[in-house]
């Protein structure tokens, strides 16, 4: 009878250890190979890639400024250097992208994108909602960090060419209007592809 209650009793424990299993959290989407809501492609030789803008979401001739980002510990400096800024007038979202000029004392490096991750995570406040997450489409290794500062959400997206040259895409819009910006953001990235 003890032998029977074991059997039982272990039965049980592996059918709840089982359905435990099928339990699985849902997939996170990070890209879309959905284009209904992208413009034609944009083939861009200096970054090396090619790549959809969101529908709507208009090309702006004025300057932009290089953005500096520096690190204590490391001789030299990144600065990104945007290329394009798309501009949704109804929406005020944003998507600016462009190459990351590598310091000389880094180049070559293999490590040299975790090091520019690690100094865009250094950077942020302890007060915003901050994630970083990796993912690979068609061979190519990205890193996302979503920023969440309550009115605004921005999504920024590293990743090398066949150069190892960083790329960065950002794209920021109103937390009110994200949700429904969303499924652009994932198609345009997963329009994203090496030349």
């Amino acid at each position: 009878m003890e032998l029977l209650f074991k059997i039982f009793f272990l039965s049980v424990i592996l059918l709840i250890l089982m359905s435990c299993e099928d339990e699985k959290s849902p997939e996170v989407t990070f890209y879309s190979f959905e284009t209904s809501e992208l413009t034609n492609k944009t083939t861009d030789f200096n970054l090396s890639i090619t790549f959809r803008s969101p529908l709507n979401w208009d090309l702006r001739t004025s300057e932009i400024s290089k953005r500096t980002d520096k690190s204590k510990g490391i001789i030299g400096e990144f600065v990104y250097n945007p290329s394009y800024l798309f501009f949704d007038d109804s929406t005020t979202s944003v998507l600016n992208l462009g190459k990351v000029i590598t310091p000389d004392s880094l180049k070559g490096r293999e490590d040299v994108l975790n090091i520019y991750s690690q100094i865009l995570v250094s950077k942020q406040s302890s007060d915003l909602d901050y994630k970083v997450e990796q993912f690979a489409k068609d061979g190519i290794k990205f890193t996302q960090f979503s920023i969440d500062q309550r009115t605004i959400i921005s999504k920024r997206i590293i990743f090398q060419n066949k150069f190892q040259d960083i790329i960065q895409f950002e794209f920021t819009s109103k937390a009110a209007l994200f949700n429904s910006e969303y499924e652009k953001i994932k198609q345009s990235i997963g329009s994203i592809q090496l030349l």
